[in-house]
């Protein structure tokens, strides 16, 4: 079953507006867990925990984690799966569209697996009958699984 730990550059705010939409959704911020313990400490040991404890980290950090990432994939080394989102797609500030977000991934793949995944979350908009200076009236969400490309990193 598909559990979320938001990583400290998400507001705790999310966690609690999941979880009174979707009590049923297993999501906690690294901002209260283990007692806010590990608010601050490295990625490589947060994303060793949340592995033991088969938790998947969302995270903006798309600079310090993918590194981290190639270097356990080529030493073999398992992680609890990985949700990366980018800034611009979905800014943290935007709690509505992240809340959205979270909550459409956890519905079409909370059964999965997510030991070793990597995601990439990020908006799909429809325009369909709307002008080029309107905001689209519904945003869909899709994901993407996919090696680490080089870009990323940089």
């Amino acid at each position: 079953m598909l559990s979320f730990l938001l990583d400290e550059q998400i507001s705790p705010e999310i966690t609690k507006q999941i979880n009174s939409k979707r009590p049923d959704i297993s999501i906690i911020a690294i901002h209260t867990w283990h007692d806010s313990y590990y608010l601050g400490v490295s990625d490589e040991i947060i994303l060793k925990l949340a592995a033991k404890e088969k938790l998947t980290l969302i995270t903006y950090d798309q600079k310090t984690i993918p590194p981290i990432l190639s270097e356990w994939g080529e030493l073999n080394i398992s992680h609890g799966g990985v949700i990366f989102i980018d800034y611009r797609s979905i800014p943290p500030h935007n709690f509505g569209r992240l809340v959205k977000a979270v909550i459409w991934l956890w519905d079409i793949q909370s059964k999965e697996d997510w030991q070793n995944r990597i995601v990439y979350l990020q908006p799909e908009t429809s325009t369909e009958g709307k002008g080029d200076n309107e905001k689209p009236s519904m945003v869909i969400y899709k994901f993407s699984s996919a090696p680490l490309h080089p870009h990323f990193l940089h």
